[in-house]
């Protein structure tokens, strides 16, 4: 599922989908190249804080697709698998993910929600890009 967050060939736009309920604070998040480069490595970075006294054991990442504004069936992975440590205890973390983008065209907006096992939202972002 990865691999949709990372389609486009014109400027992404990265937003902060949980900034006023999600526990950790997205600091900056990065795409790139910007555009992207189709059959190309292609990046998104998360620079994020998780506050003083909190410890993650595990939990859950959802990635809602929709492309062409048709909504795809949304995934699940497990959140230790989308972090840089597990447990994930209190500081500042910054972590990356390449994959090799595939030959699409359209509209593409991805939302990730990050849970814990309590179903508690830690946090949230969302890249919306069109291809050509």
């Amino acid at each position: 599922m990865l691999l949709f967050l990372l389609l486009s060939t014109v400027a992404a736009k990265i937003t902060n989908c949980g900034s006023t309920r999600a526990l950790f604070k997205l600091n900056t998040a990065g795409f790139w190249p910007d555009p992207a480069v189709r059959n190309g490595n292609s990046t998104v970075s998360l620079d994020y804080t998780v506050p003083d006294g909190l410890t993650v054991l595990d939990g859950k990442v959802t990635y809602t697709v929709t492309y062409n504004f048709i909504p795809l069936s949304p995934s699940t992975e497990p959140l230790c698998t989308q972090t840089v440590t597990c447990p994930i205890k209190s500081g500042t973390y910054n972590t990356s993910t390449s994959t090799t983008f595939p030959d699409v065209s359209g509209s593409l907006h991805v939302k990730a929600e990050w849970k814990d096992t309590a179903d508690n939202l830690l946090l949230c972002y969302s890249i919306s890009t069109s291809t050509r």
